[in-house]
């Protein structure tokens, strides 16, 4: 089954830029993982084994260098990276 998935990271750390930089060029290195950044959130599409193991290694790996960094996730069943958004 494909699914689309809305991640935020909010790293507590003043110096929080590298830990961002790391998880997205992970994110965007995994192949078969399509993912597009934008400066509120990332997407992710793919299929869902693919984007939940991607998740958590990637957030192990976080928590394994930060104390507390809090991740917002949304998922929607299939692949809506082709959906047209209305431009009002």
């Amino acid at each position: 089954m494909n699914i689309s998935v809305e991640i935020s990271m909010y790293p507590l750390t003043p110096d929080y830029f590298p830990a961002i930089d790391l998880f997205l060029e992970n994110l965007h290195n995994t192949p078969g993982l399509k993912v597009q950044t934008n400066v509120m959130s990332t997407q992710l599409f793919g299929a869902s084994t693919l984007v939940f193991q991607t998740l958590e290694r990637e957030i192990e790996k976080v928590y394994s260098k930060l104390d507390q960094c809090p991740f917002v996730i949304k998922v929607l069943k299939e692949d809506v990276s082709g959906m047209e958004i209305k431009d009002y």
